[in-house]
């Protein structure tokens, strides 16, 4: 191939301006199709899909609950008054967000909306009655109780609030409307609450909760940032207009995404503007060149160039979350660079150039992106568009430097009186003949080999999560309003119309409200009291008819006219009443609701293309929560979320299969370099600190106890890249001993490698957000631990294995 590349190489030196029109043409073609890319920030794609979680993800797309913003308004030295006011001008402000940021806005009840409730609830009484509500009816239908009942109603007619009863009392003598409502406490008011003024407030009058759906899912952190900025804006406003007597704060999945996308911004804005400062300094340093950071650079963009508008014609939509995570691993692109420009540095040119850095660095480019392809055996699309993009950057990448770099970057003329720098003391200086460094380097193999079985994976995504002390206050604030001692558990049923979705909801329903009567659940919210499937809306109606037979029906009639005459009522002052028993009811449709009762539905029940959910939120605590589970699981088309186990659940499918994915990724590499070598023993001496390096990365974190999380895990491919890279050149640089510089310019590249990198990912560890500091400390671990098993443990197995041999 050495050959293949210099013959290239002569060629272009005749027609340089050519190959730079040519090369100039290529870059816009691909940056044209590159530029049309669209992306999608859904998180959950990063998480493997299978037979067995792909019906659980597709409800978790189609559920809202965890979405909603909470506004905690709270009276501080101010008055009840002062809380309601604040609530008031809070609700004018977020109303003018409505459509364009603001789906619905929940915790405020007009009185219009109640007298409208009441009348839909009469309206369709079968729909609202129970098998418990038939038997207190036959109780309430004797003689008695019916003369008892209109006795009530004539004395609240005639009392001062007569002339607001008047209406429902003529329609519903029977208050057969307040039976039926009963059934529709598990969509009301929480205990420990109330409806005041407009406004759900706690018992002691100290709170007002709002509850917000937006119109963004929290992962659309672009357009969540500028809606929390108007948020925070109002609340800025209000809390200085009612300053020192009421305050207002926000918590919700939308503020805390954004707050994690704006501290992700600043962390990677600060961190990369410290290893760009510093890097070009050392490459100008060092080459003694301005121009030296776009060559090094222009193969690792051109690699991003290639594999991006190849993805972009076989994907219609790219992960953002891949390519973000592919950006960081094409750190690994820039060693090829490096290492051309070293070796010319010392003096290489043509046909030696080519014959020291053709080989390990398509070896190297070649089984890196094989390992990275191995990602195509997971079932996860971000996770394949990941393993594409990093393949053919590689590949991209590592045939661009070299044919470009030799063309642009040529050695100045220099005297031949040497002077010794730093660089060149480290990488002349045999550190494998040192026996306190091997012996320390052994030591921590040793150490490794205990601790690295004590090396955990965090399954907690809240840990994670970067949250501003603003936000962590306002949670424990809700905390203790909400007590929150109790877990919330959601239970969805799934079907691939609304009809089977609600049918399944109905069995689930009927068994919350056994367990919540059995208190093994503490309570729960469901749409089953209101929404019904057209099956049991069907069943209903026909038990209706079934109760009130004409018999029946003459009997209640006749008793309420004898008692109401004997009252004063007119004769037919009922007549609509036993009209309406008798009517022929219908089933009701979602559109029949009023807005009242949709805006609650539409919490609880989403309908998409073919697919519908029904969810209901139950409190349990942590003792009832596994038993509750056993017994819904056993429902058909039913699955139960509980947020903590989700994460285990799906997170522990992800460390399975990068656990599988790694031995992939070996015996791809192994593959490859018996290809290449077809010496068993360098392969040997090639694999084998790729192993080490891997435990003694692994056995460090183990003994500072840290731990992989979904974040770093990736990262871990990156590591395991550079340690193929460097085992590769050194290896060939032993095997090209007989050249006396060659050992220590491949050292020399490293050490560029190892310093690029460092400041590329490693000053991560000054960001604040968790997940950025932990892809850090693993990285500069994994990269020190590389270059140590390369410098020290490859020169003793090459002279074990292949020198002494010889």
């Amino acid at each position: 191939m050495d050959r293949f590349f210099f013959k290239l190489y002569t060629s272009i030196q005749k027609q340089k301006a050519v190959f730079f029109i040519v090369l100039a043409l290529v870059c816009t073609g691909l940056a044209s199709i590159a530029f049309q890319v669209s992306f999608e920030e859904d998180i959950s794609k990063l998480i493997p899909s299978n037979s067995e979680n792909e019906q659980f993800q597709k409800v978790l797309k189609n559920i809202r609950f965890t979405d909603k913003v909470i506004v905690n308004i709270k009276k501080e030295n101010g008055t009840t008054e002062d809380l309601v006011n604040y609530a008031l001008e809070l609700k004018d402000s977020l109303d003018s967000l409505r459509g364009d940021y603001i789906k619905n806005i929940q915790g405020t009840a007009k009185e219009e909306a109640l007298f409208e409730t009441l009348d839909f609830v009469y309206d369709n009484l079968p729909l609202f009655f129970t098998e418990t509500d038939y038997a207190i009816l036959k109780r309430s239908l004797s003689e008695d109780s019916i003369a008892k009942t209109m006795e009530e109603n004539y004395k609240t007619l005639i009392s001062p609030s007569g002339m607001i009863a008047k209406k429902q009392i003529l329609k519903d003598p029977l208050h057969f409307t307040n039976l039926a409502l009963q059934n529709l406490k598990s969509l009301g008011v929480e205990e420990g609450f109330k409806l005041k003024n407009g406004f759900i407030m706690t018992e002691d009058e100290q709170h007002i909760l709002l509850f917000i759906t937006p119109k963004f899912p929290s992962s659309d952190s672009e357009k969540n940032t500028i809606f929390t900025e108007r948020l925070y804006l109002f609340q800025e406003q209000l809390n200085k207009k009612f300053s020192s007597k009421v305050t207002g704060d926000y918590y919700g999945a939308v503020f805390i995404a954004a707050a994690n996308a704006k501290q992700v911004k600043s962390d990677i804005q600060l961190t990369i503007g410290i290893a760009l400062t510093i890097l070009l300094l050392i490459f100008i340093g060092f080459y003694r060149s301005v121009w030296i950071p776009l060559i090094i650079l222009f193969p690792t963009i051109f690699g991003a160039l290639v594999s991006v508008a190849f993805l972009v014609l076989i994907r219609p939509q790219l992960s953002a979350i891949s390519l973000g995570i592919g950006s960081i691993l094409l750190g690994i692109t820039l060693d090829y660079s490096l290492h051309i420009l070293t070796h010319i540095k010392n003096g290489e040119t043509g046909k030696q150039l080519y014959k020291s850095i053709t080989k390990p660095i398509l070896m190297s480019s070649l089984t890196t992106a094989l390992a990275f392809l191995c990602l195509l055996f997971i079932n996860s699309e971000a996770l394949q568009d990941l393993g594409i993009f990093a393949a053919v950057s590689v590949l991209g990448a590592s045939v661009m430097a070299l044919l470009f770099i030799p063309q642009v970057y040529k050695k100045k003329a220099v005297s031949n009186t040497k002077k010794k720098t730093g660089f060149n003391r480290i990488t002349t200086y045999p550190a494998h003949k040192n026996k306190a460094v091997v012996v320390c380097l052994a030591v921590l193999l040793v150490i490794s080999c205990f601790s690295y079985n004590s090396v955990e994976f965090n399954k907690d995504l809240e840990q994670l999560n970067y949250k501003p002390e603003q936000l962590v206050k306002a949670e424990k604030e809700l905390e203790s309003i909400t007590n929150s001692v109790s877990k919330s558990v959601y239970v969805a049923t799934y079907g691939a119309t609304l009809e089977r979705a609600l049918q399944q909801n109905d069995s689930v329903y009927n068994l919350l409200k056994g367990l919540e009567k059995s208190s093994e659940i503490e309570m729960f919210n469901s749409v089953g009291g209101l929404v019904a499937s057209e099956e049991k809306q069907s069943e209903k109606i026909q038990e209706w008819n079934q109760f009130w037979k004409s018999e029946r029906l003459e009997n209640v009639a006749s008793s309420i006219n004898n008692t109401s005459e004997a009252l004063g009522f007119k004769p037919n002052a009922f007549a609509s009443f036993y009209n309406h028993l008798n009517s022929n009811f219908e089933l009701l449709k979602l559109s029949d609701y009023p807005e009242f009762g949709s805006n609650m539905i539409a919490d609880y029940i989403s309908e998409t293309n073919e697919f519908a959910t029904v969810t209901s939120v139950i409190k349990t605590n942590e003792n009832q929560t596994e038993a509750f589970q056993t017994k819904v699981e056993q429902l058909q088309n039913t699955v139960v979320i509980d947020r903590k186990q989700l994460n285990e659940t799906l997170l522990n499918t992800l460390q399975n299969d990068f656990n599988t994915l790694l031995w992939y990724c070996f015996g791809v590499v192994v593959l490859a370099l018996l290809l290449f070598y077809r010496n068993w023993k360098l392969v040997v001496v090639t694999t084998v600190p790729i192993c080490l390096t891997w435990l003694l990365t692994i056995g460090v974190m183990g003994v500072f106890q840290l731990q992989f999380n979904v974040f770093n895990s990736i990262i871990s491919a990156f590591i395991f890249g550079l340690g193929v890279d460097y085992s590769i050149f050194i290896t060939n640089a032993l095997l090209n001993e007989e050249c006396k510089n060659t050992l220590a310019t491949h050292k020399t590249a490293i050490l560029f490698s190892v310093i690029t990198t460092i400041l590329g990912v490693g000053v991560l560890v000054f960001a604040k957000h968790p997940a950025l500091h932990s892809v850090a400390l693993v990285s500069v671990i994994g990269i020190f631990s590389a270059v140590l098993i390369a410098f020290i443990v490859q020169p003793l197995l090459f002279n074990l294995l292949i020198f002494k041999k010889k």
